[in-house]
Order: C-alpha cells, then sequence, then structure tokens
C-alpha cells in the first residue's frame, strides 16, 4: 500500500470515527476538517503550504455544499487525495483538478515558496508548468 492508498483508506477511518463519536450520526462538516488536519499533520515539514491547500479544498468543495451531511463526495475525495498527491511532489490521481484548481494551487505555491524545500518546490513547478498553471 503506497501512501496515497494509505491516505484513501484513512478518508474511510476518519468518516467512521466521526460517526462512532457522535453517536451513529455522521457530520460531514467535522469529517472533512480532520482530514485537512490530517493533511497538514502529514506534511509537517511544509505544514503552511499543507494547510493553504487544504483551506483551498475546504472552503472550494465543502463549505459551499448544499449538504454537508454528504461531504466529502467521491468527487470531493478524490481532489483532496489529488492535492496530497500533489504534496507529495507527484502527478498520479491528479486528473479531477481543474484549470482552476491547478491555477489556485499554484498561486498558493508561489506564495509558500520560500518555505518549501527546493527540491519539492522544482517538482510542484515542474507539475504546475506540464497542467499550463503558470
Amino acid at each position: 500500500m503506497d501512501n496515497i492508498q494509505k491516505f484513501s483508506s484513512d478518508i474511510e477511518k476518519i468518516q467512521k470515527h466521526i460517526r462512532s463519536s457522535n453517536n451513529g450520526s455522521y457530520n460531514g462538516k467535522e469529517a472533512c476538517s480532520e482530514i485537512c488536519s490530517y493533511i497538514v499533520t502529514s506534511y509537517k515539514d511544509i505544514a503552511s503550504l499543507a494547510g493553504s491547500f487544504a483551506d483551498y479544498w475546504m472552503n472550494t468543495y465543502i463549505n459551499s455544499s448544499v449538504d454537508l451531511d454528504k461531504e466529502p463526495t467521491e468527487l470531493n475525495k478524490d481532489k483532496i487525495i489529488a492535492i496530497y498527491s500533489l504534496l507529495a511532489g507527484k502527478s498520479d490521481n491528479t486528473e479531477c483538478l481543474s484549470p482552476s484548481d491547478w491555477k489556485e494551487l499554484c498561486n498558493l505555491t508561489n506564495y509558500e515558496a520560500e518555505d518549501i524545500p527546493l527540491d519539492l518546490l522544482n517538482d510542484l513547478m515542474s507539475i504546475f508548468v506540464d497542467k499550463h498553471a503558470l
């Protein structure tokens, strides 16, 4: 199991934990907040960038949802998995990201650039160039 598969599995565990800690009642917004916290903890060396990416996902896809109790939907799970992969400097599993997602993630990366290790920054910039986000 690679890191992306583990993250996907951990999303399901977070959702189950939220349901069980609320006496069987699911709270989608709480689950999504936990997922965002998990991402920041997973990427401690780039916590600021991870937090910015997670906030972008939360604000763009979750907070605007008409049915928070069903979040994250499969598409929104795919998007957060893509973001998680991108934070590792990989473009695997990122097909679901839209051109506007790529541009915003690139902008966030540029803003945080001085705090990102050079190797990862180079990987991210290469991906953004490939995705026409620059």
